[in-house]
């Protein structure tokens, strides 16, 4: 009765929000950012050093907020060229290393554009894009060679507009290898070569448009992928009836931009510059966020139904959505710990630690989490067995294993911020507490039935942290949640369900099953 009961008042409250204050997920679902960090270190030699850096601005398919410029003692400015940004780090005499970052939040959509097959090749061409019709070094439009590659893919500047964009992309896409070089491949090499990285393909797909009249530019930017890495990308942009139209050959994008593809700069033009000679290394560090809506909000606002008023509570006590979105998917977590331990039959340590080692897999990821946590354990383990000489008491014995693995944790800390590794440096106190006592557990373990059965339990606790992991992170289930987080009470409602479940677990109907086979 009461699991129905909890069940048909959530559904009510839903319900409610849906016909009567007007909720959608696309309206109060948080949107997921991109925080963006740019790291830039060097070497200074006594001498002057000047830093360039293209900086992503707001367009149509991606909004820049919260930047901020880290300078150290060198002077910052903000340089606009031809409707690009750049930021600039310079100072007349440096000495010793130093470090300057950049780092904001994005937000990127899908671009997507559809194009008249009536069209023609020949069009108006405003003064202001008329530059993109010349040939350049790295894109030579008038070379023999690429008006042969033009004749022999049937390219006309008299032709229809979208026959010729499909044939040159075609060959750009499909007709070279992808190879990934270092350095700069201009259209010819990658043409004699029949392969080319994502600059190459998009310089020959530039010569091609340019030599039929198309007035095409090459688009620089970062492919949003969480982690740390050096790589930026290269796509391009046609000039069609008043708009640039995105096209990338490499990852096979036609007309449209993925959410994940983030502009920094257009034309050809490096993303980073610097004074040579200062031992000068950098890398971008994104990380996935949720931001919560500031418009198209609902009518019912003040009701105090309405999930923004719990939103608005958390911001005045000055706690992120993210803390939120901890809160309210933590419960999902420990239902997925409970249905392995209940209906599978699988141990863990504790009844509750993977969903809390869930948690702390936040901060470094699965992956990183993961090899942490088995590096954690044997680290312990080996500690154990050097301690086991001195013959001391439990509790004392115990103290020392667990301040050895805190500063195991903080040297790993250390570590990854020296070799910029940071999604192994990101290791906050919460994540720190989490496998500190869950390394007290290995050892109770270990104690009373043996280092086997406890390593047994380790991959077994870590099996059932990165499904409790993965549901947790389910972009989807967020969003329902933190909108609709009467949710939760269907969760106690399929608790009580398991919890008055008196069957065999499925993991005994193996352990017994010639028992059962007999009876």
């Amino acid at each position: 009765m009461l699991p129905a009961f909890l069940v048909l008042t959530a559904s009510a409250m839903a319900f409610f929000k849906i016909a009567y204050l007007g909720y959608t997920l696309d309206v109060i679902a948080p949107t997921e950012s991109y925080f963006l960090e740019t790291v830039m270190e060097f070497n200074g030699h006594g001498t002057g050093v000047a830093i360039s850096m293209a900086l992503p601005e707001n367009l149509p398919n991606q909004t820049v907020s919260d930047e901020a410029f880290h300078s150290a003692d060198l002077k910052f400015d903000i340089v606009m060229r031809e409707g690009d940004r750049r930021g600039h780090w310079k100072r007349e005499s440096v000495t010793g290393r130093r470090r300057v970052a950049y780092t904001a939040t994005v937000v990127t959509k899908n671009l997507e554009f559809i194009i008249d097959s009536t069209l023609q090749t020949v069009q108006v061409i405003p003064d202001s894009v008329a530059k993109n019709l010349l040939p350049d070094s790295l894109s030579p439009s008038d070379h023999p060679e690429i008006s042969g590659l033009a004749d022999s893919l049937k390219l006309s500047a008299n032709g229809n507009l979208l026959t010729n964009i499909k044939h040159m992309y075609q060959f750009a896409s499909h007709g070279l290898k992808y190879v990934q070089y270092a350095g700069t491949t201009d259209a010819l090499t990658a043409y004699r070569l029949r392969e080319a990285s994502c600059g190459g393909k998009s310089r020959l797909m530039v010569a091609l448009a340019r030599h039929i009249g198309i007035p095409a530019r090459l688009v620089g930017g970062k492919i949003l992928n969480q982690g740390q890495s050096r790589a930026t990308h290269v796509w391009v942009e046609l000039y069609v009836s008043g708009y640039w139209v995105p096209f990338c050959p490499t990852n096979d994008y036609f007309a449209k931009l993925p959410s994940n593809y983030l502009v920094l700069y257009h034309g050809d033009q490096p993303a980073i510059t610097h004074t040579q000679d200062i031992n000068f290394k950098y890398y971008f560090n994104l990380k996935k966020r949720l931001i919560q809506k500031t418009a198209g909000t609902i009518s019912g606002a003040d009701n105090p139904l309405d999930i923004l008023n719990i939103w608005a509570a958390f911001e005045r006590a000055a706690i992120s959505i993210e803390l939120l979105r901890i809160i309210l998917m933590l419960p999902i977590g420990i239902l997925v710990v409970v249905m392995f331990r209940n209906l599978i039959g699988v141990e863990t340590f504790g009844t509750f630690m993977p969903a809390l080692l869930a948690v702390g897999f936040r901060e470094t990821g699965l992956l990183i989490g993961a090899v942490m946590f088995a590096a954690i354990i044997l680290f312990g383990l080996l500690i154990r067995l050097v301690l086991s000489r001195l013959q001391l008491l439990h509790m004392p014995r115990l103290a020392i294993i667990l301040t050895t693995v805190v500063l195991f944790i903080l040297g790993m800390t250390i570590a990854g911020v020296k070799y910029n590794y940071l999604d192994v440096a990101r290791v906050a106190l919460f994540p720190i507490v989490i496998l500190a006592l869950t390394v007290e557990r290995f050892f109770l373990i270990t104690e009373e039935f043996g280092a086997k059965h406890a390593l047994r339990l380790s991959v077994l606790t870590l099996f059932v942290a990165s499904c409790s992991y993965g549901l947790m992170s389910w972009r989807l289930l967020q969003s329902i949640v933190l909108s609709f987080p009467e949710v939760l009470l269907v969760v106690i409602a399929v608790h009580i369900y398991i919890g008055r479940y008196s069957g065999f677990r499925i993991m005994e109907y193996f352990r017994f099953k010639e028992l059962l086979v007999r009876a």
